[in-house]
């Protein structure tokens, strides 16, 4: 049976806004989604990126280092990261051979759901279920 535990005050985070928080060694982000509150897995499931560093878009949390995408109230992933050739910057020739590198190395590596965390408000805070 889940417990729920203090995550962060209601006044911390405003509309739209997510922020990164430790509870119980659990790393989580808490997002506000137009007043309601929502709790994900702090890292991104492709490569670990922390998520509160992303974009909140109603929804959807998008990932800050390759764009991965994920649904903020199943924790499913949407999008795996953006494909290298959307990429419209060109690259001298050692990094871009490096670059070609990373991305054959990369190749197999996939975008996994995040876990969620089932949240409610309380006094003032907003507490997440472990």
């Amino acid at each position: 049976m889940s417990k729920f535990v203090e995550a962060i005050k209601v006044g911390e985070i405003a509309p739209g806004g997510m922020k990164s928080v430790e509870v119980e060694g659990h790393e989580i982000v808490v997002c506000n989604a137009g007043g309601k509150f929502y709790a994900i897995e702090g890292r991104c499931g492709h490569m670990n990126a922390p998520l509160d560093k992303g974009t909140l878009d109603g929804m959807i949390l998008t990932c800050p280092m390759h764009f991965a995408q994920f649904d903020l109230t199943t924790g499913e992933a949407l999008s795996g990261p953006i494909p290298h050739y959307l990429v419209s910057e060109t690259f001298p020739p050692r990094i871009g051979k490096s670059s070609q590198d990373i991305r054959t190395l990369m190749r197999d590596i996939r975008t996994h759901s995040i876990r969620t965390y089932k949240t409610r408000v309380e006094a003032g805070s907003v507490m997440v279920a472990l």
